[in-house]
């Protein structure tokens, strides 16, 4: 009798599919895969809110957002960062502020601070890393807002699309592709290490045996 068992345990090497060490590392490998999903879709879920926070301002009246293209108001603001202004109403812009406005001579959404008012009441503005004011006054009809939240870094792929910076943009695209595809590790109860319904957790159908 004591022949037989030893050569059994000695016929059933570690690589078997029956082996315990065989199951230890599968079991291993499937919390793994589990946790990397996790991880995945906290990412996706972290700048899913921040994408949906920089561009809810294009929907409610008397918001903003615009996203920061260069270094003019670093350290404050850095490219990519997305800046959501509010509307003042018939306020006065204080000097000191950030503000995002219309630029009067090219168009399009500027953000800088406010560093003094004219006797028309339009207003000088710079950027914090400029070592001179903007050129052409601002109206105050042109201001959008002052800024009051900064949502970073979600700008950042259209800031490499518009100076053709295809290699960090191909590198986000790819790493989004891949957070998508190890999603589906977290949310598979086959793969959960917590879940009853995991095959390594569940007991066996006749219950315990008894050797």
């Amino acid at each position: 009798m004591t022949t037989t068992v030893s050569q059994r345990a000695a016929s059933q090497s570690p690589d078997q599919p029956g082996s315990g060490s065989a199951r230890v590392r599968t079991k291993g490998g499937d919390e793994g895969r589990f946790y990397a999903g996790l991880v995945a879709l906290v990412g996706i879920i972290v700048f899913a809110a921040l994408a949906i926070i920089a561009l809810l301002p294009m929907v409610l009246p008397g918001a903003t957002s615009a996203s920061i293209t260069s270094g003019s108001m670093m350290p404050k603001l850095r490219p990519g960062d997305v800046v959501i202004a509010t509307d003042r109403g018939d306020d006065p812009v204080a000097i000191g502020t950030i503000v995002v406005f219309e630029e009067p001579r090219r168009g399009g959404l500027v953000t800088h601070r406010v560093v003094g008012i004219n006797l028309d009441g339009s207003y000088v503005t710079k950027g914090d890393a400029n070592g001179v004011v903007d050129p052409a006054p601002v109206p105050a009809e042109n201001v959008r807002g002052s800024g009051r939240w900064v949502v970073p870094y979600v700008g950042l792929p259209s800031v490499w699309l518009n100076e053709g910076r295809w290699f960090p943009l191909l590198l986000t695209i790819l790493a989004i592709a891949a957070a998508v595809w190890l999603v589906r590790y977290a949310v598979d109860v086959r793969f959960d290490p917590w879940s009853n319904k995991n095959p390594d957790r569940a007991a066996p159908a006749g219950g315990p045996h008894r050797a």
